[in-house]
């Protein structure tokens, strides 16, 4: 299948969002969109042993491969929506709630931003929605 590349393609663009609860595992959701624009979401359903936030590895098949235009986005999101200067860690202390992590890697830019028991600010907030989005139901729900 040869789908046509806009210039994000000269820019790889990965992505994988993941959200860990700090009681239970049960809900711990986890979207991964890999170089080539596919995209893979797993959503826990089940208590895992203690420390372990995942009871199977990712799918084999990915949800949907995303278009151009919706990479295009995410590429934007990423790039202009200041991500890469956000800090590593937002974290307020407690015990409960859950964690928002994000990896992301725009060409040969990397940045990694934990949000812990915080709100999100705007950059984070924008690129996890709209991954959670593209995942569609029932990630989006």
């Amino acid at each position: 299948m040869g789908h046509h590349m806009s210039e994000a393609a000269a820019r790889p663009l990965r992505i994988e969002f993941r959200r860990i609860q700090a009681i239970s595992s049960r809900g711990n959701l986890r979207i991964r969109l890999a170089a080539d624009g596919d995209l893979f979401a797993y959503q826990e359903t089940r208590d895992c042993p203690q420390g372990e936030h995942w009871s199977a590895p990712w799918p084999a098949q990915p949800l949907r491969s995303l278009a151009g235009p919706q990479l295009q986005e995410l590429a934007t999101l990423l790039a202009g929506g200041g991500f890469f200067e956000l800090p590593g860690r937002i974290v307020t202390p407690g015990r409960d709630g859950f964690r928002d992590e994000i990896d992301a890697a725009l060409g040969a830019r990397a940045h990694s931003v934990c949000v812990e028991r915080s709100a999100a600010p705007p950059a984070f907030a924008r690129l996890r929605d709209a991954l959670i989005a593209l995942a569609g139901p029932p990630f989006s729900a």
